[in-house]
């Protein structure tokens, strides 16, 4: 009876963080739709939004692990600047091939993790304060090796990793393949569940949602140019961080350190290990974005990755994870992200000031603070 009671308190978290944001998100949607005369909701402007909110979506749910541990990372923008303009200058001065470059910028992404996570874990120096010196340091590091200066063009294959489309109808054999991946794995729940009515009715509901929303995605890629390729590498993350934060050792542990760390050492967990791993997970996603950002651009630009650290963290936080630790998934990074890149497209295509829109992403900032305090507080007293 306890372990229902927790479950049930569990889902009750899950419903008060998703709902409010779901419905938000469908309320600005529906807004901006009729604001822009029916051009937000096209099939072009949401392929185009999709796109756009890839590389803070990537940043994201990385950051996130690290805040669910109980860590923190202010250096994301100018890590993401450094890995691009080494890709940029391997690719420019050296003619080095897509590949070898994308290797090298995992490479200079995984330093720069190790160097935040040694420092956090070897020297004790909280996460805060030796990230926020590589905010600083290593934007300094690569004003200093190019001058501040822009390095382009890139390769033509290395900008069509973000900027590519995936065929139409390969694109809609994808969103076939995934329906049909995930009613079955929601079938074979069903059946693993206890065999009631309601259980039943759960599943043949998200069936239905699902539909719903493949549909959708089937009406917006043939309607344009097919899937984005930043879209799938966004995927290809989401499911990797997935699997990595919900089926592994690693990320099991990575709840409970980020929950009680003292607790986690008395129980056996290598503390100290799992936050090193956590910093470099960030190192690989340093150069993923970093990949998408200088691709899309089709050059390494001095202003490349600037205030990428607040949007992450804000979308991480949107999405439901807490900045105490121990609460957050990957799912719910992504959806934040995407809500912030929502707002500013939607005030983009109403021609709002964009310090306006700085204003705006402030205060769902502030909100979602709010609102982690009050669940954290009504959890406390439970």
């Amino acid at each position: 009876m306890r372990d229902q009671g927790n479950v049930r308190s569990l889902l009750f978290l899950i419903n008060m963080r998703w709902l409010p944001l779901i419905l938000f998100f469908a309320i600005v949607a529906l807004a901006f739709q009729v604001t822009t005369d029916g051009i937000f909701l096209s099939p072009r402007n949401i392929t185009l939004l999709m796109r756009q909110c890839a590389i803070t979506s990537i940043v994201a749910m990385a950051v996130s692990v690290l805040i669910i541990m109980g860590e923190i990372d202010l250096s994301i923008g100018s890590a993401v600047y450094l890995c691009g303009t080494a890709a940029a200058w391997l690719q420019v001065h050296y003619g080095w091939a897509v590949v070898p470059t994308l290797l090298a910028t995992v490479g200079v992404g995984l330093l720069l993790g190790l160097w935040q996570g040694l420092c956090t874990v070897g020297l004790g120096v909280p996460s805060f304060v030796v990230t926020l010196g590589g905010l600083l340091g290593f934007r300094g590091l690569a004003y200093y090796l190019t001058d501040a200066a822009t390095i382009a063009p890139l390769r033509q294959e290395f900008t069509a990793l973000s900027e590519g489309f995936v065929p139409i109808p390969l694109s809609l054999a994808i969103v076939a393949a995934l329906f049909i991946a995930l009613t079955s794995a929601l079938l074979m729940e069903g059946r693993g569940a206890q065999d009631d009515g309601q259980t039943y009715r759960g599943t043949v509901l998200k069936i239905a949602s699902l539909a719903v929303v493949c549909g959708c995605l089937a009406w917006v890629f043939a309607g344009y140019r097919g899937v984005p390729n930043a879209v799938i590498w966004v995927a290809i993350c989401a499911g990797l961080l997935w699997f990595i934060m919900g089926r592994t050792v690693f990320g099991r542990n990575a709840y409970l350190i980020g929950s009680n760390r003292e607790a986690a050492r008395l129980a056996g967990i290598d503390v100290k290990k799992h936050l090193l791993g956590g910093f470099l997970l960030m190192g690989i996603f340093y150069a993923i974005a970093a990949t998408l950002s200088i691709a899309r651009l089709s050059a390494s630009t001095p202003a490349l990755g600037q205030y990428l650290e607040l949007d992450a963290i804000a979308a991480a936080v949107i999405g439901g994870t807490s900045l105490r630790g121990g609460i957050g998934t990957v799912a719910g990074a992504v959806a934040g992200a995407v809500l912030l890149v929502t707002i500013d497209n939607g005030m983009s295509l109403l021609n709002v000031s964009s310090f306006i829109q700085m204003i705006i992403k402030a205060l769902l900032l502030l909100l979602a603070l709010a609102a982690d305090s009050l669940l954290n507080r009504n959890r406390g007293r439970a």
